[in-house]
């Protein structure tokens, strides 16, 4: 069933959303970024469920496994740059808010800079922006076999990817399947650090 991941409809957006929410209640960024208070299970929910549904969906690369465990995020090569028009900016600060509080949107802010910094600015490529498997499911090789199944097809168009890694724990996975460290950074002095890592055009 991994092996034949799909894409994402408006029927299970939200459900893709939910997924990858609880894949990062641990994420040592992503907690650094999000609310500290009682609020802080529901804000990351609000801001993975904006991500999926304004990026992952009209971008048409939202993959899923057919039971939902899994779900990656890729964004196509034309709008790697994740420039967004001014009313999708606008847009997107209640889900900000809801995320991180008033009191982190100076993080959410440096961690969107240092990361466009940093983020290649060509050839053009893929960009892994999320990948995630409900904690319920983890530890099978599911993220795995979504990964190397989104990669084949990536492949068929011989273009190269890019992602960052926010755990140091899954440096060795994304090298198995190709990935390489070009750049380690930190969106500010008392944020966890980062790894972009590119990975070649194959065929």
């Amino acid at each position: 069933m991994v092996a034949e991941p799909q894409r994402a409809t408006a029927a299970n957006c939200s459900r893709a959303g939910e997924t990858l929410a609880a894949a990062f209640a641990d994420d040592p960024v992503t907690c650094w970024m999000g609310r500290r208070d009682g609020k802080r299970d529901a804000g990351r929910r609000h801001m993975f469920g904006f991500l999926v549904a304004n990026l992952g969906l009209p971008g048409n690369e939202l993959w899923t496994t057919p039971d939902l465990s899994a779900a990656a995020l890729w964004v196509p090569p034309e709008r790697a740059d994740l420039k967004q028009p001014i009313l999708q900016e606008l847009k997107m600060i209640p889900a900000m808010i809801a995320f991180a509080g008033f009191g982190g949107l100076s993080r959410v802010n440096d961690f969107r800079k240092t990361t466009e910094r940093h983020h290649p600015k060509g050839p053009p490529h893929f960009y892994l922006m999320t990948i995630g498997v409900d904690p319920k499911f983890q530890g099978h090789g599911i993220g795995s076999a979504l990964l190397e199944a989104n990669l084949r097809t990536i492949d068929t168009k011989r273009l190269p990817a890019y992602l960052e890694s926010s755990s140091p724990k899954n440096l060795a996975l994304y090298r198995r399947h190709g990935f390489e460290v070009i750049s380690e950074f930190r969106p500010r002095a008392d944020a966890p650090p980062l790894w972009g890592m590119w990975r070649a055009g194959r065929g």
